[in-house]
């Protein structure tokens, strides 16, 4: 077979990958994590003070990851 297979469940075809341990990842076994920006640029007292970016920033993980890790941002 010529696709990758999902590094967690090794069935599915693998869409993404971990940002924090780059492992494949499948639509099944893949997280998303959602980080509120702390720069000061985008925020100012709780407030996004730019419409042109965005004040959370995504990110896709492996459940073992989003398990151990903290993602403060």
């Amino acid at each position: 077979m010529s696709e990758n297979l999902c590094g967690v469940c090794q069935k599915m075809a693998a869409q993404w990958t971990c940002q924090e341990c780059k492992v494949a990842l499948c639509e099944q076994c893949v997280k998303e994590v959602r980080i509120e920006s702390t720069r000061p640029g985008q925020r100012m007292m709780g407030r996004v003070t730019s419409p042109m970016k965005s004040g959370v920033k995504k990110i896709k993980v492996c459940d073992k990851c989003f398990r151990e890790k903290e993602f403060l941002g």
